[in-house]
């Protein structure tokens, strides 16, 4: 009893002392995030003005792989709204019935805009699919001039997001969606330099498939990644035996057994771990100090940032409280 007292008084303090730490955090960050919401909504407006002029030229021109472009810089619009709405979301404090905050909004914008991107991909793979058999006429000179304006605007915007894509999930997914336009848009200037000198309209067709299976390709991996965080799977990187391992090796502590460890990702960066350790009944004495051990170790030798250890003696039956 008096073991718990003191580890209630220590569980305290810890939490108090997280507090601080998560306001320092965020402190450092809010200018980052800032900085990102800021070039969001820039990129929101550059692909607004892309979209009307690829769906204008696409239709002008009788190109299916601009149109494609366009679509998908439809998508990227629709994406670029979605993650900063998850972004204002994400910011919101934790409160009594959301402990962990509200950071996994930007997951779920994340898993949203991969589901839209394999639809939109999906459809200008079957319209494409549809014209194998009878390729139709293209205007190169006004694809390539559209096309290039495509290019010069989802370049700005890849620019403006890739050093926050780094860090967001959400980010992440809006910036391959521009980074596959960007690819596309250098497809399509390709295509329509080809079709200036040769009439081989087939080739539009094909560079339209070729540029919906590249972004759906590129997509898996978001969607793999959102789905193991909202399962609350074991985060990338991170190996159970590894870090069983390093725990026993902590030199002084008398650890017996190690069991009930669970680890996931709140956002990626930030993941949080628990584990029952076992010691024997003379160590009970050292619990805060063998706590304050393994947290150390967990942080520096495995970057997780927030992690939950219960100590108990040998003849405790954990199976009693533990049904995960």
């Amino acid at each position: 009893m008096e073991i718990n007292d003191k580890n209630s008084c220590k569980k305290s303090d810890e939490d108090d002392h997280d507090h601080d730490h998560e306001q320092h955090v965020h402190h450092h960050g809010h200018d980052h995030g800032l900085t990102g919401e800021k070039n969001i909504l820039k990129a929101v407006i550059l692909n607004i003005i892309i979209t009307a002029a690829e769906i204008a030229g696409g239709i002008i021109s009788g190109s299916l792989s601009l149109l494609s472009d366009a679509f998908h810089n439809l998508s990227d619009v629709v994406s670029l709204i979605i993650s900063y709405i998850a972004i204002l979301v994400g910011k919101k404090s934790k409160s009594s019935t959301k402990t962990y905050g509200y950071k996994r909004a930007e997951i779920l914008a994340a898993l949203a805009n991969v589901i839209v991107l394999f639809f939109v991909s999906g459809f200008i793979i079957y319209e494409a699919i549809k014209r194998l058999s009878r390729p139709e006429p293209v205007n190169s000179v006004i694809m390539l001039s559209v096309a290039f304006v495509g290019l010069l605007g989802n370049g700005i915007s890849v620019a403006m997001l890739f050093k926050d894509s780094k860090s967001s999930l959400n980010i992440k997914s809006a910036f391959l969606h521009l980074l596959g336009d960007t690819v596309s848009s250098v497809a399509v200037i390709l295509t329509a330099i080809v079709l200036l000198f040769k009439p081989w309209y087939i080739l539009d067709t094909l560079i339209s498939m070729f540029i919906s299976l590249y972004i759906i390709k590129e997509s898996v991996s978001i969607l793999l990644e959102s789905i193991n965080i909202l399962m609350q799977g074991v985060p990338k990187g991170l190996d159970k035996n590894k870090i069983k391992e390093k725990i026993y090796s902590l030199r002084g502590l008398g650890i017996r057994d190690i069991h009930h460890i669970h680890m996931w990702d709140i956002t990626p960066g930030r993941t949080v771990f628990d584990a029952h350790i076992v010691v024997n009944k003379v160590r009970l004495k050292d619990a805060d100090r063998i706590i304050m051990k393994v947290n150390s170790s967990l942080s520096k030798d495995f970057h997780i940032s927030h992690s939950t250890i219960q100590i108990e003696s040998e003849n405790f039956n954990h199976c009693v409280t533990c049904d995960l």
